[in-house]
C-alpha cells in the first residue's frame, strides 16, 4: 500500500526537445482561456466576414466599395486568424534554441532545465491547466493567461506517466 502511495506522489521527469507544433498548439490552447484570445478571434471572424461583404459588393460592381478597404479587409482577417501561428513561430525561435527540455513534475510544482537555463514553477504562479493530445498546458491566472508552461507528453518514459501527471496536476491545478 506505501508503495502504490509512494508511486502516485512521486515525481514524473520528462525529456525532449521542443517543436514548433508544441507552441502553436500551447497559443491556440492559451487563446481559448485568455480573454484576449476571444477578442483576437472575434476581431479575425469579423474582418474576414466583412472583407467577404465587401468582396461580394465588389464582384456585384458596386461602385461605392473603394479597392484599399477591400484588400484591407481581406488581408488582416486572416493574418488575425493566422497570428497564433506567427506569435509559435516567434516563440519558437527562442525556445529552440534552449535545446533538450528536462522537466520534472512534483508536488511542489514543475522545474524545468534546458542547456542555458533553468526554473521551477510553483502551482500558485499558474494555477489552470489544459491539456491537448500532445501536451499539457499550464497557465497563470490573469485574465489573458500571460504566462505559460508548455510540457509535451512525448518526452515522458513510460504511458503511464501521462496518468501520472494528469493526476498530480489535477491535485494542485483547475482544468480549464
Amino acid at each position: 500500500m506505501s508503495e502504490q502511495r509512494e508511486a502516485v506522489h512521486s515525481a514524473v521527469e520528462l525529456r525532449y526537445r521542443p517543436v514548433l507544433r508544441d507552441y502553436s498548439a500551447a497559443l491556440r490552447a492559451r487563446n481559448r482561456v485568455g480573454a484576449a484570445g476571444r477578442r483576437q478571434r472575434i476581431l479575425g471572424m469579423a474582418t474576414t466576414g466583412c472583407g467577404v461583404v465587401a468582396l461580394s459588393l465588389s464582384l456585384a460592381r458596386d461602385p461605392d466599395v473603394p479597392l484599399p478597404i477591400l484588400l484591407g479587409l481581406l488581408i488582416c482577417g486572416p493574418a488575425l486568424l493566422l497570428s497564433p501561428w506567427l506569435m509559435a513561430r516567434q516563440l519558437f525561435r527562442f525556445v529552440g534554441r534552449q535545446g533538450e527540455f528536462r522537466v520534472r513534475v512534483d508536488e511542489s510544482g514543475v522545474g524545468v532545465e534546458t542547456d542555458s537555463t533553468s526554473a521551477v514553477v510553483r502551482w500558485q504562479a499558474q494555477p489552470r491547466y489544459a491539456e491537448t493530445a500532445d501536451l499539457f498546458v499550464l497557465f497563470s491566472d490573469d485574465k489573458d493567461a500571460t504566462g505559460l508552461t508548455v510540457i509535451a507528453k512525448r518526452g515522458v518514459r513510460d504511458g503511464s506517466d501521462v496518468d501520472r501527471l494528469r493526476e498530480i496536476f489535477d491535485r494542485h491545478l483547475t482544468k480549464v
